[in-house]
């Protein structure tokens, strides 16, 4: 048996059919079927119950499944720990981060990081929280940093820092610098992302429990945090956004922050990676380099 055999084993198990495990190993459905029967013929015993759609594993297939895992998860530790050692004196350290992070954190980090480990050559790739989290359990990436939760039992993860969603708005504003009640959210434009943003939902959601919301008639939706940050600068209403996104426009006078009364949204950002036996460790120093900085600048 090769680990090609034990991952197709395993993607049966996951996508409870052969016909999706073989589309996931770029396989025909009979090739697939036929390197199951192959595997049940060397241990001599059924791994499926035959007769049940979806497919039912018999106790041989679960047991089976708990050491075809490890064995995947080690086959992988082995290829990268040697190719580690065949390029001796370089490293690489692939990264994930949810929007956010991605794009006004992890970019100052990396530069911090890679001026102490000039040696590790680091990839940033940036997307949603769930593209996030599948490339990291497809070992597309090594590393994860995100803003939302994260549900797989199978990931280190652990929650390294609190994240203030504020309201901004232009500094001539009537509100700017002051703390309004959340009633005088209706009396102006509310610029705010797509309905499908998991920020905005957060937002919403806590509105909701301190204001009708139906109330706010004026809204202006926009695909990214940047092209809010820009329409408030130049007047055309307030937004809530990641202090994050904005600590340098409200250091240099470019926004101003407004306090609303009864309402403090924060979220956590999560770090997440696969479980190994022997871990890079960059990805720990790394980690540790986020950690700080993400303290400092929330604290």
């Amino acid at each position: 048996m090769n680990i090609q055999t034990f991952q197709l084993f395993c993607y049966a198990v996951e996508e409870k059919s052969i016909s999706g495990a073989a589309k996931r190993a770029f396989l025909s459905q009979p090739a697939a079927t036929k390197k199951i029967r192959q595997l049940e013929e060397h241990y001599s015993t059924s791994l499926f119950e035959r007769d049940y759609t979806p497919l039912l594993l018999t106790a041989a297939g679960k047991r089976l499944y708990h050491y075809a895992k490890a064995m995947i998860e080690n086959y992988h530790d082995s290829v990268e720990a040697i190719s580690n050692i065949r390029n001796e004196g370089t490293h690489s350290l692939n990264i994930g981060s949810s929007y956010t992070l991605g794009e006004y954190v992890l970019p100052e980090i990396i530069s911090a990081f890679q001026q102490k480990q000039p040696s590790t050559h680091l990839q940033l790739s940036i997307s949603n929280t769930p593209t996030i989290l599948s490339d990291l359990e497809n070992r597309k990436i090594e590393i994860a940093f995100v803003e939302g939760g994260i549900t797989n039992q199978e990931l280190n993860k652990r929650v390294i820092a609190y994240d203030d969603i504020i309201l901004i708005v232009a500094p001539g504003h009537p509100w700017a610098g002051k703390q309004i009640v959340p009633n005088n959210l209706t009396q102006d434009r509310l610029i705010r992302r797509e309905s499908n943003s998991a920020t905005r939902q957060i937002i919403e959601d806590h509105l909701a429990k301190r204001l009708n919301t139906g109330r706010i008639k004026q809204t202006l939706e926009l695909g990214t945090t940047q092209a809010i940050k820009s329409a408030v600068q130049s007047g055309l209403g307030y937004g809530f956004v990641s202090r994050l996104a904005v600590r340098q426009e409200l250091r240099v006078g470019l926004l101003s922050e407004v306090q609303v009364s009864s309402i403090q949204i924060q979220r956590p950002l999560w770090t997440a990676s696969r479980i190994q036996r022997f871990p890079k460790d960059s990805i720990g120093q790394f980690t540790a380099f986020v950690e700080y900085f993400l303290k400092s600048e929330t604290s």
